[in-house]
C-alpha cells in the first residue's frame, strides 16, 4: 500500500470505525481495519522519531480490529492483536506520563484509560478464546496499572474512572464465574463482591440520566453486584442492590431487558439462599465499607 500522508490514514481510519458500527458492514470493516493497521505500521517504521499520534492510532486501530475479529467469531486473532494494542498503548502512556507529571491531566486521563480499557477488552478475548485464567491475569493488570498511575479511582481522571469502573465489572463477573464453576469458592466469591462494590462507587459517581449508558453500566454492575452478595450470604445488602437495580433497568425501557434478566437470576439465588438459612453473614456484612486498599 505503501506510505500515506497523515490525513489519508485518518480518513480511513474513521471510516472502518464508522463500518464497524453495523453488523451488516462487518466484512468491510474487517478488511478496511487490515488497511488501516497496515498503514500505520508503515507510518511508525518511518525514518526519524516515532509519531506519538501515528503509534497512539496504531493501538487503536488494532484494538478495534481485534474487538471485531472477537466479535466475528474469531476471538484467538482478537487476543493476539488486543496484547500488540496493549503493548503499543503502554509504550504511549509511559511516554505521556514522563512528559505530564498530572494524573488527572487530560493527556494522561485519555493515555492510561486507554490501556485500562485495551487491557480489558483483550481479557475478554481470552475468555471468549477459552482461557478463562488469561482473562483474570488481564483484569488484574488492568486495576492494578490504575492504581498505580492514579491512585484510587475516585480521585482519578473521568476517563480512567469510567475505565476502571468496567475493569472492576469484569473482574467481579470473571471471579464470580469461577466461584460458581470453579473450586475455589468462598476466596473468588468474596473478592468478586468486593470488585463488584468498587465498580458500583464508580459507576454511582459517573451515573447521569443525560447519558442514559452510563445508567445502563450502573444498573448492569448492580445485577452482578447483587450475585456476588447471594453467594456470600449477605442477604440483607442483596435485596438492597436487586431493588435499586430493577428501578434503574425497569426505566431503561427494552435496553433494561438484559439486565432485568440478570437480576432475575440474582433474586433466584437470594431466595434459595434465604430458604436455606445461609443468611447470617447479612448482619455482620450490614454497614461493612468496601475501601480501596486491600
Amino acid at each position: 500500500m505503501g506510505r500515506m500522508e497523515s490525513q489519508q490514514r485518518a480518513a480511513m481510519f474513521a471510516r472502518a470505525r464508522e463500518l464497524s458500527t453495523r453488523q451488516q458492514s462487518w466484512p468491510q470493516a474487517d478488511r478496511l481495519w487490515g488497511e488501516v493497521v497496515d498503514a500505520y505500521r508503515s507510518a511508525v517504521r518511518g525514518p526519524g522519531p516515532v509519531d506519538r499520534r501515528d503509534q497512539q492510532q496504531l493501538a487503536r486501530a488494532l484494538w478495534r480490529r481485534g474487538m471485531l475479529s472477537s466479535a466475528r467469531g474469531r476471538p484467538a486473532e482478537g487476543l493476539a492483536l488486543g496484547r500488540e494494542a496493549v503493548d503499543l498503548f503502554a509504550r504511549v502512556n509511559e511516554a505521556v506520563t514522563a512528559e505530564d507529571r498530572n494524573a488527572t491531566g487530560p493527556r494522561r486521563d485519555e493515555a492510561l484509560a486507554e490501556l485500562i480499557t485495551a487491557m480489558v477488552d483483550a481479557g475478554e478475548a481470552a475468555f471468549a478464546a477459552g482461557e478463562p485464567t488469561a482473562r483474570l491475569d488481564l483484569l488484574q493488570q488492568a486495576v492494578a496499572t490504575g492504581l498505580r498511575s492514579a491512585g484510587p479511582p475516585p480521585g482519578a481522571g473521568p476517563k480512567t474512572r469510567e475505565a476502571m469502573g468496567t475493569a472492576y465489572h469484569n473482574q467481579a463477573t470473571a471471579l464470580l464465574h469461577r466461584a460458581i464453576t470453579g473450586a475455589s469458592g468462598d476466596d473468588d466469591a468474596r473478592e468478586a463482591a468486593l470488585a463488584a462494590s468498587r465498580a458500583s462507587e464508580l459507576r454511582q459517581g459517573l451515573a447521569d440520566p443525560a447519558r442514559p449508558l452510563s445508567v445502563w453500566e450502573l444498573a448492569n454492575t448492580y445485577a452482578v453486584y447483587a450475585q456476588c452478595l447471594a453467594v456470600i450470604h449477605d442477604l440483607v445488602r442483596a435485596r438492597m442492590v436487586l431493588t435499586i437495580g430493577e428501578g434503574l433497568a425497569g426505566n431503561l425501557g427494552p435496553a433494561g431487558a438484559p439486565i432485568l434478566a440478570k437480576l432475575r437470576v440474582a433474586a433466584r439465588m437470594i431466595a434459595v439462599e434465604e430458604a436455606s438459612g445461609r443468611g447470617g453473614a447479612a448482619t455482620e456484612g450490614r454497614g461493612r465499607r468496601w475501601g480501596w486498599r486491600r
